[in-house]
Parts: structure tokens; C-alpha cells; sequence
């Protein structure tokens, strides 16, 4: 732990030419990969990443610098340089610096700490999840698992006389494999995502189920019908669909797509925006979700954010500085990878909140359409575009076929989200994955109930 009066000589060292705020953000963190090829251990990777990024304001510019040398000689350079590129600055700092610890309760539980466990256990899982991938009885024609855990700690201390510390751990496996069924083959990878300590590998059967229903999946796609391109009404089932809200609307409502007027959502809230059966919330404190922290990573407590509320816009997610940029407060959603990255505004936990709907009368009433059980990748923006990885038709208000995947969503977010004609009342949330933008990745969950668009753009086979 670096000492403070370091740390207020750095801070004042960065405003010594200008600026108005500044902020020291130290990360330690610990990263292990364990790779199994084709039954193998092949590779063990252990990376410790350390260092410190030094972020100065001035009104509504920034400037961002890092550093992975912690001395004080190394701490100071730094500072300089960022006062250096931020020297046409007249607002000036005038206040003592004297830093006041606040502690946020993390609301995700830690019970085995990533380094307290040796390689040996951590290559059984590995060996275990590779054993029930192959006894799922279809034909694999390469297979790699991957073991992760990481253990970041992180320190900020700014200008206002703010300390605060956070930490967080996950435990990760990705499987990748090439299965063949019925003359054909595919590639996929997939992840076991857990906000937790090597507790998250307690029950062998959640793992091995992963991998063997992974498998599985990826031979009954393979024996699926095409999809052509239509426009039908879809019903998105409760859980991990969820990703059709952080792609349609999501990024939009990061107040860095808002202050650069790339969303259609600017200068919208208090109006309707949606259906009125869309109550869109992003929370960053929910226990055991992989998304949630005690802080983001400019030191502000997470928050439950309302986004949308009955169709109406209520408001956006922001940092320190879109909140100048916008003239509204933080709402705890300033992320980052990891300390060689400026934090922006990022989606933490979104969800769709439970409707008054029953989940059996949106297939039943629909005479064709399209039933997504699982989303996959997808770009977002104004326009979005999101790939089914688990689809079925539906005919004469019945589930009929699997489709293959490889088909696509797309459309306009602010436009789609107006066809929200029905919201199911049992939520189910997600194991979560990676977000990648401006920040880096950052981990993320997306989820809802059931929940059905009236008409959609379906992108298949022509």
C-alpha cells in the first residue's frame, strides 16, 4: 500500500498546471489460465498485472495517464505528464487534500480465495468438465478447456479526499469445441461464468452439466431447418435474452453515446420512449451477479439505476464526466478493465422487469412466429444487430421446430422497443459474460422474463 502523503503529492503534482480534479486509480491483480487441449494440460499462465492510471479534469476535459511504476519517482512523472497535457487549463484547484476512508459492502461473497488453491485441483475440474463433454454421445472433433480466475484489488484516491478500496473475484471456464452431426460441423465457444472464489466449482454437477448440455446443443443445431428471412412476431424466453436490451437500448443509454449526441435517447428524458410495458433497470448491487462491485471504478458506491420506467425515459448511465458534460450526477457506472484504461459510463446488471403477462399465452397466440431460447453475440447503436443461437418456429400457437442458427435480429432499438406488446412475470437472470468497449471488457449480466416484440425483422436464409 502506497502511503497517502505520496499520494497527495502525486495528486497535487497533477493540478499544478491546471485542472480542477484528479484521481489516482491502483489495480493488483492476480490472473490464472490453465489450458486443456484434446485431454491435455498444455499450458499454465500466470500473469500479475500492477499499476496506477492518473486521470485529471478541467471543466469538460480529460486526460488520462498510467503507469506500471508504483515508486514515488515513477507516481510523479506520471502526474507531471498529465498536468503537462492538460496545461491550457485556467480552472485551478485550490483545496487541501486530506483523504477520508469510505468503505462499500461488496455484494457478491468470496469464500475460497483463488491462490489458496494449487494447480492440482483447479486441473481436475478441467479434466472433469473435458470427461463430461465427451460422454455427451456426439461426435467431437476437437475440444479445448480453459481454466480462469482473477483476484483484482483496486485503490482510488482523489482530489475531494476520497479513499476507497474494492475487490473482486471470478472463476471462469470456456469451453471450445467442433462437433459433427449429420455430414456436418461447427465451431463454438462458450463460457461457466461465476462472480466467486473456487467455491463456484463446489458442485460437480454445474460445471459438467454446462459442458455436457454444451455439447449436446451444438449437435441438435447442427440437425436444425434453415430460417428465411421474414418479419414475425418473437418471443424472447426469461433469462439470458436479456442481451436484447443491452444491444437495443443499452449502449444508448451510457451517457458517452448521449454527450456525443450518438443516441437516439438525447434530450428524451420524461418522454415516452418505449412501450408501456417496459421497465428497464440497470443495478450494480445485486448479490452474486457477475456484473455487480461495492464501487465502480471512480469510487462511487453501485446504485439501482432506472433507465426506463413504464415506457418513459427516466435517465442515464453516467460518470464523472458525462455528468459535467451533461450537468447530472454519477450513478456509480464509471468502469474500466483495468488501470490502463480512462473509465466511461458501462452497463453493469440490465434487466427488464417483470410484467403482468402469462408466458403461455405469447406462443399460443401467435399463429407463425419465431421463439428465441438464447441470444448470442451482437453489435449495438442506433441500429442493432444480434445473432439467435437457439431458436424454434412457432405454428398454430405451438412450438414446431429447432431453426439453425447462424440467422440475425436487427433493427432500429428506440423503434423495436415501442413493439413490446407483452412482459412475462417470472424473472430469470444469467451467468453474465464480458462487454467490450472504450473501458475494455467488463463483466456484465443481461436478463428478463418472458417477453414478446409484435413484429420483428428476422435476417435468415433468402
Amino acid at each position: 500500500m502506497l502511503e497517502e502523503e505520496i499520494l497527495k503529492k502525486v495528486i497535487s503534482q497533477a493540478l499544478s498546471k491546471g485542472g480542477d480534479f484528479a484521481e489516482i486509480f491502483i489495480e493488483d491483480k492476480d490472473e490464472l489460465n490453465i489450458k486443456c487441449s484434446e485431454d491435455s494440460i498444455n499450458g499454465i499462465t500466470t500473469v500479475r498485472i500492477k499499476g496506477a492510471g492518473i486521470y485529471v479534469l478541467c471543466g469538460e476535459k480529460s486526460v488520462y495517464v498510467y503507469t506500471n511504476d508504483l515508486s514515488s519517482r515513477g507516481l510523479t512523472d506520471c502526474a507531471e505528464r498529465a498536468s503537462e497535457l492538460l496545461n491550457s487549463c485556467s480552472e485551478r484547484f485550490t483545496g487541501n487534500i486530506s483523504f477520508s476512508m469510505r468503505k462499500a459492502e461488496n455484494p457478491n461473497r468470496f469464500e475460497i480465495f483463488p491462490s489458496s488453491v494449487g494447480h492440482g485441483k483447479k486441473i481436475r475440474i478441467l479434466r472433469e468438465t473435458s470427461l463430461a463433454a465427451r460422454s455427451a454421445g456426439e461426435t467431437i472433433r476437437q475440444l479445448n478447456v480453459d481454466y480462469f480466475d482473477t483476484d483484482q484489488r483496486v485503490e482510488i484516491f482523489n482530489s475531494e479526499g476520497l479513499r476507497t478500496e474494492d475487490r473482486r473475484i471470478t472463476s471462469r471456464l470456456r469451453l471450445q469445441a467442433t462437433v459433427e452431426a449429420d455430414g456436418r460441423s461447427k465451431y463454438e465457444w462458450g463460457d461457466f461464468t461465476r462472480p466467486q472464489g473456487f467455491e463456484a466449482f463446489r458442485i460437480e454437477n454445474d460445471y459438467t452439466s454446462f459442458a455436457e448440455e454444451f455439447i449436446k446443443d451444438m449437435a441438435e443445431d447442427l440437425r436444425a431447418a434453415p430460417v428465411k428471412s421474414c418479419i414475425v412476431p418473437v418471443v424472447f424466453e426469461a433469462g439470458p435474452c436479456g442481451t436484447f436490451w443491452h444491444e437495443t437500448c443499452g449502449h444508448q443509454l451510457e451517457a458517452s453515446a448521449v454527450s456525443r449526441n450518438a443516441s437516439d435517447f438525447a434530450g428524451k428524458v420524461g418522454q415516452v420512449v418505449a412501450s408501456e410495458k417496459v421497465t428497464l433497470i440497470d443495478d450494480g448491487t445485486i448479490p452474486g451477479l457477475y456484473g455487480s462491485a461495492a464501487i465502480d471504478d471512480e469510487g462511487f458506491p453501485t446504485q439501482k439505476n432506472v433507465l426506463i420506467e413504464n415506457g418513459v425515459l427516466k435517465g442515464y448511465l453516467c460518470d464523472r464526466l458525462c455528468g459535467r458534460r451533461l450537468g447530472i450526477p454519477s450513478t456509480g457506472s464509471g468502469r474500466r478493465q483495468g488501470y490502463t484504461y480512462a473509465p466511461v459510463p458501462r452497463m453493469s446488471n440490465t434487466y427488464l422487469a417483470p410484467g403482468s403477462d402469462n408466458d403461455e399465452e405469447m406462443i399460443s397466440s401467435v399463429n407463425e412466429g419465431l421463439f428465441v431460447k438464447r441470444l448470442g453475440g451482437g453489435t449495438g447503436g442506433r441500429e442493432f444487430s444480434i445473432a439467435v443461437s437457439e431458436g424454434y418456429w412457432i405454428e398454430n400457437g405451438k412450438i414446431s421446430h429447432r431453426l439453425r442458427s447462424g440467422f440475425v435480429l436487427n433493427g432500429r432499438g428506440i423503434d423495436m422497443i415501442k413493439r413490446v406488446d407483452m412482459v412475462g412475470r417470472i424473472l430469470k437472470t444469467d451467468s453474465g459474460g464480458f462487454c467490450g468497449a472504450d473501458s475494455g471488457l467488463c463483466p456484465v449480466t443481461s436478463f428478463q422474463p418472458r417477453m414478446r416484440i409484435s413484429l420483428m425483422p428476422v435476417g435468415g436464409e433468402d
